[in-house]
């Protein structure tokens, strides 16, 4: 295979040009003012500083070429080595209790390492010359991605790491299969040097991304292929484990910590390819480095860059003090209000970027990066009037806003005359002000509940029955399960109530994949499971802004959803699905700039969502699901 096919075309990005700007600014302020004391040198520092950092950055950003997609969790387990020949069969074997998928990458081991992990049952990837653990481990993730692997699980080849906790790692993958997981290693075996290099090493990472991890040098870990590759960054030596968790957090990747044992044999029987003073002084450097990127790129000043977890922003306080502000001010003043707010979070916007860029790349094909980046701040702007409208309307009534319902004449009647005493299942997406749109729907004898994840404490729906009081939706819960909340929702669907859910985001592991402007995407099922086995009509609605308060509402529906047999009930679910995700679809392309659903669900697989297990990650996307009624 060929590894380590670097071109340097991606550089100069916007911070390259950023150090270029500032080396050019000093050499000129030096030059042109004939500084005098200690002004001169300081300029020239500063000069020298840029181009020592313009320079490490043009050979640390290389281009990688795009990891192709893998449809379901298939881990790689990864034995990166050097000169193991007494331990690597033994921590081969152990490996292939628990998989069959063993590599090990021989870093131009001399003592026959690879043979002998040849033998005990491995892939074996040779380096001709030792290149660094690094580079082992770019060419292992090279190598799982031309395989079809979409996670590997680094193990070290000295048998200080537990096997047996393969199992473990595993299942933390599929659980949370964006994450990096980086081991933590119970230290209180470990010998006091590595104890105090562990706690240096947390410092300094903490320094350069704002987030404490546990433990920073341990080298058992698992990283998601597509990702980790993606980050661009160089093979090299131990200094590689560092950055790639830094640089991880900088990208918005979460860096979860987990638990490993981890066992120190006697000095004299330790094989290790570390060298204290030249790697240590590698990793000085690298922090160095990554320090001062930290300090002239501002959007890392902020450690919110880690992945996004969904939930909403704020505090008690500051919410209500936004209701009494909208109560004196109305809603134009506030509008305008939030124009600078909006562009200096459009500024610093940090882990909902990449799933806005994703969007705006598949709606916009043959856009260039600045009307990207414009695109961008218009939806920020349209997201931030929304919510304006939202409490507008819960203060003040819909009849406060001109909202247009002749695309959908009888649609009331029909659920209150044709479908009367039955329930209704409201489906709607992150786009638009579907909430007014459920208003709409509301019946004096109709309660509304919303499906969804609520995160504690969280201050809109506290807001949410202050405002509104009794006609606050009532919230069907799946913290404690979806089987209890696929329960409460049947229940009110009998008792001819309206069950409103997000066609979205997953709630659970009941999933379709379906089309969306050109790439598959992982959308719920449990919505039409809902409508089939209650009879209930589905309604998909949506609700979107045409000018200052002027909104259009739209639906589709109501749909009687019937299983065609019990053979075809996956392929009706899928089918079901589809036809949500083409409304979507044409919304979006009305609308262009009313999506605001922040993750990226072009990046979340199946396997996202365990069957019988949901990730943390995707519940709490659930807990910024807002009320349809």
């Amino acid at each position: 295979m060929t590894v380590g096919t670097y071109d340097r075309t991606r550089w100069p990005g916007w911070d390259g040009w950023l150090l270029v700007a500032l080396d050019v600014t000093a050499l000129a302020i030096a030059g042109l003012r004939r500084l005098e004391g200690l002004e001169g040198p300081l300029m020239l520092g500063v000069a020298v500083t840029c181009t020592v950092l313009a320079l490490t950055a043009w050979l640390r950003t290389p281009h990688r070429r795009p990891t192709p997609s893998v449809p379901e969790v298939r881990i790689l387990t990864v034995i990166p080595t050097k000169d193991n020949a007494g331990t690597i069969a033994a921590v081969v074997t152990g490996c292939l209790r628990h998989t069959s998928d063993v590599l090990m990458v021989d870093d131009g081991s001399s003592d026959g390492s690879g043979d002998l992990a040849r033998q005990a049952g491995a892939i074996v990837v040779r380096h001709e010359r030792n290149r660094g653990k690094g580079a082992a481990l770019e060419t292992a993730l090279d190598w799982a991605s031309e395989h079809g692997f979409s996670h590997i699980v680094a193990i070290d080849a000295d048998a200080q790491h537990e096997p047996d906790d393969l199992p473990s790692f595993y299942g933390a993958i599929r659980r949370q299969p964006a994450a990096v997981l980086a081991g933590v290693r119970d230290m209180s075996v470990a010998p006091k040097g590595a104890v105090y290099a562990r706690a240096n090493s947390n410092f300094w990472v903490w320094v350069e991304t704002g987030q404490r991890m546990g433990d920073t040098q341990c080298g058992y870990r698992a990283y998601p292929v597509g990702p980790i590759r993606e980050l661009c960054l160089v093979p090299s030596r131990y200094q590689w484990e560092v950055e790639v968790l830094v640089r991880s957090v900088w990208a918005g990747i979460p860096v979860i910590d987990h638990p490993c044992r981890v066992f120190y044999p006697p000095a004299d029987e330790r094989v290790s390819s570390y060298r204290k003073f030249v790697d240590t002084a590698r990793i000085s450097w690298l922090n160095a480095h990554l320090i001062a990127e930290r300090i002239l790129w501002p959007p890392r000043w902020f450690p919110g860059r880690r992945a996004w977890q969904g939930g909403h922003r704020g505090f008690d306080a500051g919410w209500r003090l936004y209701l009494w502000i909208l109560r004196t001010l109305g809603p134009g003043p506030v509008r305008i209000a939030l124009v600078p707010l909006v562009t200096f979070y459009w500024v610093f916007l940090g882990a909902q970027r990449p799933g806005l860029q994703h969007y705006l790349r598949r709606r916009f094909p043959d856009s260039t990066a600045p009307q990207r980046a414009w695109y961008a701040l218009r939806l920020l702007l349209e997201f931030a009037w929304s919510l304006v409208d939202r409490f507008h309307v819960l203060l003040n009534g819909a009849e406060s806003l001109d909202i247009d319902r002749s695309a959908v004449p009888g649609l009331q009647e029909k659920l209150y005359g044709e479908h009367a005493g039955r329930g209704v299942v409201l489906v709607s997406g992150h786009l638009g002000n579907a909430d007014m749109g459920g208003s709409l729907l509301r019946g004096a004898d109709r309660n509304v509940h919303l499906l969804l994840y609520q995160a504690p404490n969280d201050p809109y729906f506290t807001l949410l029955r202050d405002v509104m009081g009794e006609r606050a939706p009532k919230i069907i819960a799946i913290n404690d399960g979806a089987q209890l909340a696929s329960l409460g929702a049947l229940r009110a669907l009998e008792a001819g109530d309206a069950v409103a859910a997000k066609g979205d985001r997953i709630v659970d592991g009941r999933i379709a994949r379906c089309d969306f402007l050109g790439a598959p995407i992982a959308v719920p099922t449990g919505p039409f499971l809902l409508a089939a086995l209650s009879g209930a009509p589905v309604v998909f609605i949506g609700c979107f802004r045409t000018g200052s308060g002027q909104y259009r509402f739209e639906a589709v529906g109501p749909k009687i959803l019937e299983f065609r047999s019990r053979k075809t009930r996956e392929e009706d679910l899928a089918r079901w699905a589809q036809e949500w995700v083409d409304v979507m679809a044409d919304w979006t392309e009305r609308y262009p700039l009313q999506w605001f659903n922040f993750f990226d669900p072009w990046e979340l697989p199946e396997a996202q969502i365990e069957r019988r297990n949901p990730s943390s990650a995707s519940r709490s996307a659930e807990s910024s699901s807002s009320p349809q009624g």
